[in-house]
């Protein structure tokens, strides 16, 4: 594995009451939960979905998504001690299974639909780990029809995402939140907590 990454799963995380800090770094905020409803309420879930989750986080969206009753949700978290307590959360819940890990490491299996928040551990790199997973999704992730979930920062979609997202996905749909950032050093501040939540449909 690269240092960096076993240097990142080896790194505190704190959870306090209204955010969630691996080191220094923010990696959620109780302040995203109008973004993440948007997002999820975008996708559009049924109870015959298959979802497949990247990322746990705080738990915000996976408490979100589980309103929607799909028949499966695969949660992904490469963090120990995220996973633990994504583990504690689930509970008795029997529609959820966890996979420890990246998502570059999910074995091959179809799903209706994604909802897609990483935390990137080498911020350098997240553009383009975003892209490839883009790319991977379509490819070996969904099912024909089926629909990701993501969002931006900004309010405008970078030029290198609207490619990626026309060469694989047949629709993409966009629509603006608001939110009320804090303790962030992303644009989110800057752009007036205008952030964008995005759907593909393949």
């Amino acid at each position: 594995m690269d240092p960096q990454r076993k240097e990142y799963l080896a790194t505190e995380a704190v959870y306090t009451g209204d955010s969630l800090r691996i080191g220094d770094e923010y990696v959620m905020h109780e302040w995203e939960r109008p973004l993440i409803r948007r997002m999820v309420e975008d996708l559009k879930l049924t109870p015959d979905d298959r979802l497949l989750e990247i990322g746990f986080g705080m738990g915000i969206s996976a408490s979100i998504l589980q309103e929607f009753g799909p028949v499966s949700h695969t949660i992904v978290e490469p963090h120990p001690q995220v996973l633990l307590q994504a583990e504690r959360w689930k509970g008795m819940r029997t529609n959820i299974q966890l996979h420890p890990g990246y998502w570059q490491q999910l074995p091959t299996q179809r799903y209706s639909a994604i909802f897609f928040d990483p935390f990137a551990d080498d911020m350098a790199a997240v553009d383009d780990e975003n892209l490839q997973f883009l790319k991977f999704a379509a490819q070996s992730l969904l099912d024909d029809g089926g629909r990701l979930a993501l969002f931006c920062i900004r309010p405008l979609l970078p030029l290198e995402y609207q490619r990626v997202m026309f060469e694989h996905y047949r629709r993409v749909e966009i629509s603006s939140v608001q939110v009320a950032p804090r303790d962030t050093a992303d644009p989110t501040a800057e752009l007036d907590g205008r952030m964008i939540s995005v759907v593909l449909h393949k």
